[in-house]
């Protein structure tokens, strides 16, 4: 018998955000059963996996090309899943090139059930065929009010409630400084993003040691350690802790962050941490981008800078993703008490401009609904 409710995400933040909708809808709906694609935290919320998903994630379509195969014969294997023994709803959540094919795929062979598509592709691109293709195969569910506006501008219509980390991640005061400064390091989770950022920050964090920084860095998974342990030292890079642990236990103690664009940005805005964003691709995704996509390499890209129309956090991309700028940047917010509090006065900005407190539940009641008004 299949399950109420299958959810699939394919990379570590979708992971993160679907095992929160899951916690949130059982609080509602606690005999709810849930089946799964993901990773660790859905495993832990208690959904059945069917297939792990922690090494699809690739970073753009150059990277994909080695993933095709394997992701291919997963996205089969989904599609004969789902049509054999449908759900009563079915969520995707990100990861666009897989889920918007899967849901076009089921929908060409005569798929009806319902489906919600939470954060749905283009938070960071405004593409009006992308939305289209969305909402033609479901209900899309973001949690960006600029998102909504701009899927209502194509003539299609987006459910908005609220970002859910505004639920989860209370606002608070800023900590007291270390005398020394802690300085907590998120490479990225995926393997090639690890591969790209780790000799600039190794470099980076060289320069820095006449400032008597405390270093952290936060590897996604043991797979990641191993690969940031060995590559820090190859670069020479200072003595740090180099853990798999929570993004909050390793934002809490940090006097600074340095953070690879993605989730885990907006997470240190809105824990009050200040932080510096950083992002490299290949020189060959990198000219693709600049070709198609101008307004995406010109910036910004970080979600809090996008969300307040400004950069109110540093980003270093590309070629300006360098140890002396990085090292520079830093040195500047360590010392520099007027744009440290600039920072984290536009961090409760943000919090505001994601939605209200209880943005969580709301959703979770949204998807709820959709279950409760499905075919058993």
């Amino acid at each position: 018998m299949a399950a109420d409710v299958f959810i699939s995400a394919g990379e570590a933040s979708g992971d993160l955000q679907a095992a929160l909708l899951v916690d949130s809808v059982r609080k509602l709906r606690p005999r709810t059963s849930f089946a799964a694609v993901g990773s660790s935290r859905l495993r832990a919320a208690g959904a059945s996996l069917v297939a792990d998903s922690s090494e699809w994630a690739s970073i753009g379509p150059v990277s994909a090309l080695g993933r095709v195969p394997a992701l291919y014969r997963a996205l089969r294997r989904l599609e004969a899943m789902l049509a054999a023994d449908p759900p009563r709803l079915l969520v995707t959540v990100d990861f666009g090139a897989f889920h918007i094919r899967l849901l076009q795929r089921l929908r060409r062979n005569g798929y009806t059930g319902d489906a919600v598509y939470y954060f749905p592709p283009g938070a960071w691109l405004d593409d009006p065929g992308q939305a289209r293709a969305v909402a033609a195969v479901s209900t899309a569910l973001t949690p960006f009010a600029h998102q909504r506006d701009f899927y209502d501008g194509v003539g299609v219509r987006a459910q908005y409630f609220g970002h859910p980390l505004v639920s989860v991640i209370p606002s608070r005061p800023p900590p007291p400084r270390h005398a020394a400064p802690h300085i907590a390091i998120f490479p990225g989770s995926r393997r090639e993003e690890v591969a790209r950022h780790l000799p600039t920050l190794a470099r980076a964090a060289a320069l820095s040691q006449r400032l008597s920084v405390r270093w952290q860095i936060v590897a996604a998974s043991p797979a990641r350690r191993a690969q940031i342990t060995a590559g820090w030292k190859r670069f020479g890079g200072p003595l740090a802790a180099v853990e798999v642990t929570a993004t909050e236990q390793a934002l809490d103690s940090a006097d600074l962050a340095w953070v690879a664009s993605g989730t885990a940005v907006l997470e240190a805005a809105l824990r009050g941490v200040v932080q510096i964003a950083f992002y490299r691709v290949s020189e060959l995704q990198y000219h693709i981008a600049r070709r198609r996509l101008p307004r995406l390499v010109a910036g910004p890209i970080t979600l809090p800078n996008l969300v307040l129309g400004r950069r109110f956090i540093p980003e270093l991309l590309q070629h300006r993703f360098t140890p002396q700028a990085l090292a520079a940047e830093t040195a500047e917010l360590l010392a520099s008490e007027g744009d440290r509090s600039g920072q984290l006065r536009s961090g409760a900005e943000l919090r505001a401009a994601l939605g209200p407190p209880d943005a969580l539940m709301r959703i979770a009641r949204f998807v709820a609904s959709r279950l409760e008004s499905a075919p058993r």
